[in-house]
């Protein structure tokens, strides 16, 4: 069922308008994709068959690591302003340091025992070997076949935008450690470490200068058809399009929504020719991260988050003034305790927000319902804010917000919103993990294990100390009822001695009587 999102790794690139494109390595996904876009495509299963008498405007590598040493082969096969695009995977890539497998094809059994790793640094380097010095490389995660980032080498990448990584396991493997954790970290460390740790490669290669400003793409591949889009950050404005045609209708809706919400709240986001536009904003936090970075200061996000609610407040109209229009089910005891939104734009969470002096400015807003509670929002706001949610005591901050007695209710309208929106077999494809095989558990299952082992032993130590004990104790017993026994014996033979003496008395009475 993944296999649809192979096309992924191409939808994303502007391919230039009826254009010739040889594509070595098959995909039929990715060949349909470009045909469907006008271009023409010459397939090749073999780089032997290069016919060189043809030049194209791009050659389409599929699976490099598949092949070796063929640049050279192919760089005189493009026109003088076409373009090579290598993808591939890094064999040095975090997902094979987090994961153990007793297959040594995958894994840190791969990194271990494999002489030659075909790293993307050695791709680099063949590319330049071949005087190709004009190259614009681009990071994959989880990897090129079903691709949930892909991420420009000169981004200024945050940790919010790995967020959107969903870690691929297989059940034979086992997770060492969390990828997107240490991923985060990396980013905070060193973000040029990157291009070492990127699971598979987009390389795009030209013999004149590269005009791509494109610096990051994400995918939704869990949405139904209908809701799936492309968000591409470039230089300066980030671009929502349809993956594909039925997403067309909501990005009408999103348009619609946008003219909406731009009437009470600061946005970002504009439409414009069936694309939805959003001024990007570089070198900011949004508001999630800023909150994470307070994780130990309680009160200061509780004072955000209840300055956030005063902004939602100024919109909002008390249950007895909409009450025909709610669909909540639930007692009038507590919705008469909620503020409503007429158009309640329920994806407006700190993810989504900038908080730039002293003023929440929203963007990627594509969602409205009826009459939801503001106070849902806050809920939301809390549980999408997915590191600081991971640093703190979530139901002691709902209690601090004066929500927590709302969680089951909030819970359910989050699920019930969750429904439309979701393809459920393809969610629980790509992002549940439930049965991920963790070496942490193993330790934790080893350490009972080795400590049953040692309460057993210490209880068959202190049974053997207590039956050494016990026959000790036994042979002390026995050494006295043997003496008991002698003593016995020697009374025994006394009173026969005493017996014998009065008989002999007796017997010399009875002879002098005589």
């Amino acid at each position: 069922m993944l296999d649809k999102f192979n096309s992924n790794i191409i939808k994303w690139y502007p391919i230039k308008e009826n254009s010739s494109i040889l594509q070595i390595g098959e995909n039929d996904n990715i060949t349909r994709e470009l045909k469907e876009k006008g271009h023409n495509i010459t397939l090749l299963k073999s780089i032997d068959s290069i016919d060189i008498t043809e030049k194209y405007d791009y050659i389409l590598i599929y699976g490099y690591e598949k092949y070796s040493n063929i640049i050279s082969k192919i760089k005189n096969v493009i026109k003088d302003d076409g373009k090579i695009l290598v993808i591939g995977n890094n064999e040095t890539g975090i997902q094979n340091w987090s994961k153990y497998s007793l297959k040594e094809d995958t894994g840190i059994l791969k990194l271990e025992n494999k002489n030659n790793i075909h790293s993307l640094q050695n791709v680099i380097t063949e590319i330049k070997e071949n005087d190709l010095t004009q190259i614009n490389t681009f990071f994959i995660f989880p990897n090129y076949t079903i691709p949930d980032i892909i991420i420009n080498e000169n981004f200024n990448i945050q940790k919010n935008h790995i967020e959107k990584y969903n870690i691929q396991i297989s059940k034979d493997e086992i997770e060492i450690f969390d990828e997107k954790k240490v991923l985060k970290n990396i980013i905070d460390n060193s973000s040029k470490m990157m291009s070492f740790f990127t699971n598979s490669y987009f390389i795009e290669i030209s013999k004149e200068k590269i005009h791509n400003d494109i610096r990051y793409v994400s995918f939704n591949n869990w949405r139904k058809e209908q809701y799936q889009l492309i968000t591409i950050i470039k230089d300066n404005v980030v671009e929502k399009i349809p993956a594909n045609n039925s997403a067309n209708i909501h990005i009408k809706n999103i348009n619609e929504i946008i003219n909406n919400f731009n009437n009470n709240f600061e946005n970002l986001d504009y439409a414009k020719d069936g694309i939805i536009y959003s001024k990007y904003v570089p070198n900011e936090k949004t508001l999630d991260e800023l909150l994470a970075e307070k994780s130990d200061d309680i009160n200061y996000i509780v004072q955000i988050l209840n300055k956030f609610k005063d902004v939602l407040l100024q919109n909002a109209i008390k249950y007895q003034e909409c009450k025909e229009n709610i669909t909540i089910d639930d007692n009038e005891e507590i919705l008469n305790k909620l503020n409503f939104l007429e158009n309640c734009y329920w994806d407006m969470v700190p993810k989504n927000c900038f908080y730039i002096d002293n003023k929440f400015i929203f963007f990627d807003q594509e969602w409205q319902e009826k009459y939801l509670p503001i106070e849902f929002i806050l809920y939301r706001a809390v549980l999408n804010s997915y590191d600081l949610v991971r640093k703190i005591d979530v139901d002691d901050l709902l209690k601090r917000l004066n929500i927590f007695e709302y969680k089951e209710l909030f819970r359910k309208i989050d699920d019930n919103i969750r429904r439309k929106i979701i393809d459920e077999e393809m969610y629980k494809l790509i992002n549940k993990k439930d049965n991920i095989k963790r070496i942490d558990n193993y330790i934790n299952e080893n350490k009972a294990y080795l400590e049953e082992l040692e309460r057993k032993e210490k209880y068959i130590k202190d049974l053997k100390n207590e039956t050494d004990e016990l026959i000790q104790d036994s042979a002390k017993k026995q050494q006295y009822i043997q003496a008991l026994e002698n003593e016995l014996n020697n009374i025994k033979d006394d009173n026969r001695k005493k017996q014998e003496y009065i008989e002999n008395l007796e017997r010399m009475q009875t002879n002098n009587e005589n």
